[in-house]
């Protein structure tokens, strides 16, 4: 009898503590819809920001700077784009960082931009119309900013050029279709033993419109060299804007050179980079790796990224950093062993072929329009010998070596394994010799 008690009192314990369990998680969904219908969505409040577009040595991008930040950045001698904006901003504690609702406001203020340097020298400067502009097959090297009359121009002949190019795919769709029926026109003539004219091929393929553009827009262009300035806006009435002014760091590049791509031939989908000169590219002897040079320049790590996003974090102006540009233009690279030239590599085109199975390896090998459409990646290549240090160095188109472009290339020592395992069995030897000892030392005081 008190077996079945006892089994009875446990059963319904456990269905107590089930029952408890589903409460505690119909009670839990309950807080978190009602915590979820209940948040408020973050407090929005009206501001005035500057909108910069700036130009980072490769492309232009774009930031806000909050109200409580005092300084902007802009990268000396290139052209940038400020534009005065009424917005409504809010606090996002996900990211710790102001954000502009930019849908729900997106105005802009109107007025003069005065920009004084650190002489008290002042200019004002209006809002113009400007225009970004790229071509896609090399973005880096076409990117420009058009302002004033020359942005329309250049926008008008951008929106004639596509056009265009729409009406040409128009004839070109029509030429695939009359093509596809005179091929269903001779097919259905073949079946009925008459013949027509089977048409010589497909027209050609259109190349891709790669021109990109943005629409026409407001701002102040500004092209400033280095230096300390202060800008504020002044309105129509000659009042000035609350919150505007601002401390201006406009700065300039500590150095230039060349840096370099890094592709070895084993995993050349993971390049390397070598950015600055002093320091050594080491590679496997026996291996191939190629090198692939941009031009490059060194800035302050705060000050660039600043620029790039307003609210940067976590950098610091005791630093300097390397921002690769654009690829360096086709030239030699020498190699030199003591000093002395003793080759030179040629930038060439290469292809990678995936081999076929279910290995999923490849092979890198000379580009061949005739049997490929595009190359892979181009590239100095060069072969690393056992025992063999050598120096890189592009050299222009008058043989003299372009500045910043050396680099010691230097090949891994090989660890003697026999050394190594030699080493790793000294500890067991000496202990084996260790218990040896203490055995025998055992043995003989019995």
């Amino acid at each position: 009898m008190n077996f079945y008690t006892n089994h009875n009192d446990t059963k319904t314990r456990r269905q107590q503590q089930r029952n408890i369990s589903f409460l505690c998680v119909l009670v839990s969904l309950w807080l978190a819809t009602v915590a979820s219908a209940t948040a408020q969505a973050p407090e929005r409040r009206e501001a005035f920001v500057w909108a910069a577009t700036v130009f980072a040595g490769v492309q232009y991008e774009s930031t806000f700077t909050p109200p409580a930040s005092d300084t902007l950045y802009l990268l000396a001698d290139e052209r940038h784009v400020l534009a005065p904006r009424s917005t409504l901003v809010y606090d996002w504690p996900i990211t710790n960082r102001l954000r502009a609702d930019w849908l729900a406001r997106n105005e802009l203020v109107d007025g003069l931009l005065v920009v004084r340097d650190s002489a008290g020298r002042e200019q004002r400067l209006e809002i113009v119309q400007y225009v970004i502009q790229f071509d896609g097959d090399a973005p880096a090297e076409s990117v420009a900013l058009y302002a004033g009359d020359e942005a329309v121009d250049r926008y008008a002949t951008f929106e004639q050029a596509r056009k265009a190019y729409a009406a040409a795919l128009h004839a070109q769709f029509q030429l695939e279709q009359q093509y596809q029926a005179a091929l269903t026109a001779a097919a259905q003539a073949a079946t009925k033993g008459e013949s027509l004219p089977i048409p010589d091929g497909p027209p050609p393929p259109l190349p891709p419109f790669t021109r990109f553009s943005t629409e026409v827009k407001q701002a102040f262009v500004l092209e400033l060299p280095a230096g300390e300035y202060t800008l504020w806006l002044e309105r129509p009435d000659g009042t000035e804007e609350p919150t505007s002014r601002k401390r201006l760091h406009v700065f300039a590049p500590r150095r230039y050179g060349v840096g370099y791509g890094v592709m070895p031939a084993r995993k050349w989908t993971v390049p390397e980079q070598s950015n600055d000169p002093r320091n050594a590219i080491y590679v496997q002897p026996g291996s191939t790796f190629y090198l692939q040079p941009f031009a490059e320049f060194e800035v302050n790590e705060l000050a660039y990224g600043r620029m790039i996003d307003a609210q940067a974090k976590g950098v610091r102006e005791d630093r300097y950093i390397w921002v690769h540009t654009t690829p360096y233009p086709s030239v030699t690279l020498q190699l030199l062993q003591q000093g002395q030239v003793v080759a030179g590599v040629a930038n060439q085109p290469y292809f990678v072929r995936q081999q076929p199975g279910a290995s999923l390896g490849y092979q890198i090998e000379a580009f061949d329009p005739a049997t490929e459409k595009s190359p892979s990646f181009y590239g100095y290549a060069i072969g690393a010998k056992r025992g063999q240090d050598v120096r890189v160095q592009l050299v222009d188109a008058d043989g003299q070596p372009v500045a910043g472009s050396g680099r010691d290339i230097r090949s891994i020592r090989a660890v003697d394994r026999q050394f190594v395992y030699a080493i790793s069995l000294l500890p067991l030897l000496v202990g084996g010799a260790v218990l040896l000892w203490r055995r025998r030392s055992i043995d003989s005081h019995q």
